[in-house]
């Protein structure tokens, strides 16, 4: 059986069954996300060999599988967060690993929105974090780069910058930042210029 017809299988039992998830491998999304990848390899061979037309074929295989995929994603996230609200932890079966994770962060949110509900207190810790992160951002926004103006005291100086090398010689006067001054302070390349 293809993996796509084996996906197709999945996710027709996904939707017979409405309340329950199918039991499915621990491992079952790396193994598909793995013999896609597989699938891709297989297609760039054949692009390699210039045989387009078996690699374009593979290619919109894959392009199935995945829709196939994403449905059964969107069948079995609908269950799980049905399931958050609905049953007791005890009674959750058939979760793949991912899914799990996915059940324990949307349970405990859930969690800490009914302490909000039930507690001002919660809130008020809530808002407060809200208030915190909003302002580290504006901390960051900020913070701007101190320059520092400087003379070159090297007969010749190169700099390696990001997009380009820059030469710079004896006496030149520039502004820059300070993290680089203090760097080729340490040398005894340049000096400051108090004005």
């Amino acid at each position: 059986m293809g993996l796509l017809n084996e996906l197709e299988e999945i996710k027709r039992k996904e939707k017979e069954r409405k309340k329950e998830l199918q039991k499915l491998k621990k491992d079952f999304y790396e193994d598909i996300t793995k013999r896609i990848d597989s699938l891709r390899t297989e297609a760039r061979i054949y692009v390699e060999k210039m045989d387009i037309e078996k690699a374009g074929k593979i290619m919109d295989e894959i392009k199935k599988i995945e829709k196939s995929l994403d449905e059964i994603i969107a069948l079995r996230v609908r269950k799980i967060l049905l399931f958050t609200i609905w049953k007791d932890e005890r009674d959750v079966k058939n979760l793949t690993k991912e899914e799990e994770l996915l059940y324990r962060e949307v349970k405990d949110a859930i969690e800490r929105h009914k302490n909000m509900i039930y507690g001002r207190e919660e809130i008020q810790k809530v808002e407060s974090k809200i208030g915190e992160k909003v302002e580290k951002e504006e901390e960051k926004e900020e913070r701007v780069e101190e320059y520092v103006l400087a003379r070159v005291k090297a007969p010749s100086l190169k700099i390696a910058l990001p997009d380009r090398d820059l030469i710079l010689r004896k006496e030149d006067v520039l502004h820059m930042p300070k993290k680089i001054y203090e760097i080729l302070l340490k040398s005894d390349y340049v000096e400051e210029i108090k004005l």
